[in-house]
């Protein structure tokens, strides 16, 4: 048996009531015979992209004992279940005892991630904005020399329209 590091993504919906992920987290290491040590929620955010229809997912981390030729098991077990949406499952290098009972410590439900993360911030920002980033030119990221230079009246965000290049006359 070998430590394991997981991160599963789940559906926000069944993310809802806690006690629902642990225990699919519960079924899916009791069918490859894992020991779990620690099960708590990292974090909810909008995802970067869509999967299967949804646009928030709600991570949790975990670490558990298992044996290596299960792990396909597990991560084929994930696949087919209706609120796992994806599973990551790594080898931890510097995981130490310190750590795991550290982690074991922290409220299960409450997110490990700080409230002050700048990912965080930009997101909600980006959610109240109602999915714009608020800008003049639809949230595509200003060149330094933009921020600064005052717009001209007539200037326009267009291409200048190319000219034909000049034919010899044969």
């Amino acid at each position: 048996m070998k430590l394991y590091e997981g991160m599963f993504l789940f559906d926000n919906m069944a993310a809802h009531e806690w006690s629902n992920v642990e225990q699919e987290v519960k079924r899916v290491f009791d069918r490859i015979g894992a020991t779990q040590h620690v099960c708590v929620k990292f974090d909810e955010r909008r995802l970067a992209y869509e999967v299967d229809g949804r646009k928030r997912g709600t991570y949790v981390l975990t670490y558990f004992d298992a044996d290596p030729q299960r792990i396909g098991d597990l991560e084929r077990d994930a696949r087919l279940s209706e609120v796992i949406l994806r599973l990551m499952v790594i080898r931890p290098e510097d995981m130490t005892e310190e750590k795991l009972t550290e982690l074991k410590a922290h409220p299960a439900e409450t997110s490990l991630t700080p409230a002050s993360d700048p990912r965080r911030d930009r997101e909600q920002r980006y959610e109240r904005d109602g999915g714009r980033d608020g800008g003049r030119d639809g949230g595509r990221p200003r060149r330094r020399d933009e921020e600064s230079a005052p717009r001209s009246e007539g200037a326009s965000d267009s291409k200048p329209e190319a000219t034909p290049a000049p034919t010899t006359g044969e």
